[in-house]
């Protein structure tokens, strides 16, 4: 069996509370709780910093621009990328495993925004971890692509391929977001960090029992960006910033509806191939979206709400990084014990949505 032996993570140092969203976009802490659930979140140092200045600038929308245009203080170099938190959560979980780099058989890894448009963040972090050959695959499945990630790990071991792999989650979306009125539903809800399993072929019955994966690409329009995407030619120009077309678009209440119908869907799936019911599991781990979108799903499939780990009212929506934070969290805080039944779950664009039943 394929088992997780070790976890990780990684989150910036700069906390955001929805007081200083309130003070950049017309919303309020008790708006963005009541719709979310979020209280705050971590985003990269240049989003703080800037934050701060948009909090005091006479003319937000004019900034903003400003910004998008010309970078933030004259600068377009990145303080921190998203390979930075990649590498720290995979650190933690290689030293909580007992091992070394050289001691992985691959690399497989999930990230919305990489560090370059090409090579992939899986080849950045394979670099930065010492390694010269060990196969690194990146995945971009949104939310979605920590699960993903693991079920295509999972198969390779299972056919003896490798041994030991590294499963990785990393986000640092935060410097996609117009932090004005023009881009507060999606502003609010998204934040930054990074999380890690190492998984280890070994005999037994506790590891990944089985994974169960999905996409609809028929409603790219709920969830999408164009950003370098060949959409537009050239890839990137001024235009493309000036139409907007460089940022973000969601329909939030597409996504809403997607997720909970899909999140139902998959769980049941999942169960009923194993023979099992909700009363079952021991731990839920789901995509950590909105708090909204998890309560709908657990009243709907009656799960007791002391069964459903939640983390994101301090971390917000994290995306693929967002399941393994959690199920990190949840293991260190003992709330996933030898011999439970873990549920893995997420969401992500595309949309592409999938279950990972584990018994740990």
């Amino acid at each position: 069996m394929n088992r997780i032996v070790a976890t990780g993570m990684a989150v910036p140092p700069c906390v955001v509370d929805n007081h200083l969203l309130a003070r950049c976009m017309t919303t309020s802490d008790e708006w963005i709780v009541q719709r979310t659930g979020i209280r705050e979140r971590r985003v990269s140092p240049d989003t703080y910093r800037m934050l701060q200045k948009l909090a005091a600038a006479p003319d937000k929308k004019a900034f903003m621009k400003s910004v998008f245009a010309e970078g933030l203080d004259g600068s377009i170099n990145s303080s921190l990328m998203v390979s930075d938190l990649a590498l720290e959560a995979a650190e933690k979980a290689m030293k909580n495993a007992g091992i070394a780099p050289r001691d992985l058989d691959c690399i497989v890894e999930a990230t919305t925004v990489p560090d370059y448009a090409y090579p992939h963040t899986g080849c950045v972090l394979q670099g930065r971890l010492g390694l010269t050959s060990t196969p690194a695959i990146s995945l971009q499945q949104g939310c979605a692509g920590f699960v993903y990630g693991l079920a295509i790990a999972d198969q390779m071991m299972r056919g003896g391929m490798y041994r030991q792999v590294l499963v990785v989650g990393a986000e640092l979306v935060s410097s996609m977001f117009d932090y004005t009125d023009a881009g507060r539903d999606m502003a609010v809800l998204f934040a930054d960090g990074a999380g890690a399993v190492v998984m280890r072929a070994e005999p037994g019955p506790r590891g990944v029992l089985s994974s169960h994966l999905h996409t609809d690409g028929t409603v790219l329009d709920g969830l999408s960006g164009e950003l370098f995407g060949s959409s537009t030619y050239p890839v990137v120009s001024q235009r493309k910033i000036a139409d907007d077309r460089a940022r973000p678009r969601m329909n939030g209440r597409a996504v809403f509806t997607q997720a909970v119908r899909r999140f139902k869907e998959v769980v049941r799936e999942c169960l009923a191939a194993h023979g099992l019911g909700i009363g079952d599991v021991d731990r839920f781990i789901f995509h950590q979206a909105n708090l909204r979108i998890l309560e709908a799903v657990a009243d709907s499939l009656e799960i007791p709400a002391d069964r459903v780990f939640k983390n994101v009212e301090r971390y917000g929506n994290t995306a693929a990084a967002s399941v393994p934070i959690a199920l990190h969290e949840a293991v260190q805080a003992g709330l996933v014990r030898d011999g439970d039944l873990v549920l893995l779950v997420s969401f992500g664009t595309g949309f592409s949505w999938g279950a990972t039943l584990i018994r740990w």
